[in-house]
């Protein structure tokens, strides 16, 4: 049966406002990923980013449009490595992640010396990443005498159980579904379906371009409010060394001695593949002071460097408090320092193995 005449007008009404939104919601999309392409706008964002950590001495968040700096890593600058002339790579937990700003290196230092240190790490997740990087990546195809492993160590790794993955460790490598993290298999990278997760990764991208945009409002907002600067960031270190002793409990003693012994299983490890390593202990705020956690655990694992003929860097007193953006990682300024201590660590060994260009003064130096 015919449908009666007065009804078409309405159907070509619905089709045409159907057509009409999905073009505003194809133009919305295409309009943000275009923005999120681009180098100028992803350079803007930081810029603004930054200055407002300037302001509060905060956390500088660096990690494009990854919702952490350990996908940034994992799924964006792991791919493109070249291991083939060897390199540096830090190893540890979010102090060590949030330690250095190596997107301001020259370009030839940046395809050398990587921060591969993943948050809510302990020495067992440590070892776990080493095995994958190292056994299923080919981080020593230049050879172990190349490559240098520079582990930044800390008590707070001690809080987790040593013989087991910490969970937020796990959930770092299988958030995206494109790792199985097992404490007894290890690290191994799964087949996924090449366009779904393709798919995932602009949905990833499109929000994480909106929250950027988001929060740079938020920064805009506040200074507006307080006359145009932002208030910085208050410490309560009393309230940090309770935490700590809450997350290290009356068997404090025993988590350490466990720690160290999982740390002398991941030197072991790298020992027998003939990597280059150096150990650093991380910078602590004066409220650690108060509790006893730091002192026994580098005793335990100086101890165990001296042993191994391991050289260790102690770096403990590097930063003031008001280098520090909470309890224990550094603040813009705190990287500053760090990054500079570990590019004086980085950069000879790299020049030691001819992967980096000798100094100008150096190749000025009589025969």
């Amino acid at each position: 049966m015919t449908p009666p005449e007065t009804t078409r007008p309405v159907g070509r009404i619905q089709t045409l406002t159907a057509l009409l939104m999905l073009a505003v919601v194809a133009t919305v999309v295409g309009g943000l990923e275009t923005i999120s392409r681009s180098k100028s706008v992803d350079t803007w964002l930081n810029r603004m980013n930054e200055d407002s950590c300037r302001q509060t001495r905060t956390l500088l968040e660096h990690f494009g449009y990854f919702d952490s700096p350990d996908e940034q890593w994992l799924y964006e600058e792991l791919p493109r490595v070249d291991f083939s002339r060897g390199g540096v790579y830090f190893i540890g937990a979010s102090d060590v992640q949030f330690s250095t700003k190596l997107w301001e290196l020259s370009p030839d230092l940046q395809a050398l010396v990587h921060n591969f240190a993943i948050s809510a790490s302990n020495h067992k997740g440590e070892l776990a990443e080493l095995r994958y990087l190292i056994e299923q990546r080919g981080m020593l195809r230049a050879g172990g005498e190349k490559s240098l492993v520079v582990l930044g160590v800390s008590s707070e790794t001690a809080r987790y159980p040593s013989q087991s993955l910490p969970p937020a460790f796990v959930d770092n490598w299988e958030r995206q579904g494109l790792f199985v993290c097992d404490p007894q298999a290890g690290i191994r990278a799964v087949p996924v379906n090449t366009v779904s997760k393709f798919l995932d990764f602009e949905e990833m991208r499109l929000a994480r371009c909106l929250s950027r945009f988001n929060t740079v409002i938020a920064h805009q907002i506040k200074r507006w409010r307080h006359h145009g600067t932002e208030p910085p960031r208050r410490f309560n270190g009393s309230l940090y060394a309770d935490i700590r002793r809450g997350e290290m409990g009356p068997d404090w003693r025993e988590k350490i001695g466990e720690a160290t012994g999982t740390f002398r299983e991941l030197v072991d490890y790298l020992k027998a593949q003939h990597v280059q390593i150096r150990v650093i202990l991380m910078p602590r705020a004066s409220w650690d002071d108060s509790v006893p956690f730091d002192q026994e655990y580098d005793r335990q694992i100086v101890a165990v460097c001296a042993e191994k003929q391991i050289p260790v860097s102690d770096w403990s007193s590097l930063l003031t408090d008001d280098e520090f953006a909470n309890n224990n990682h550094p603040n813009v300024f705190g990287m500053k320092k760090v990054q500079s201590v570990f590019l004086d660590v980085a950069v000879p060994f790299l020049r030691s193995t001819h992967a980096l260009a000798p100094a100008q003064s150096e190749r000025n130096q009589p025969e």
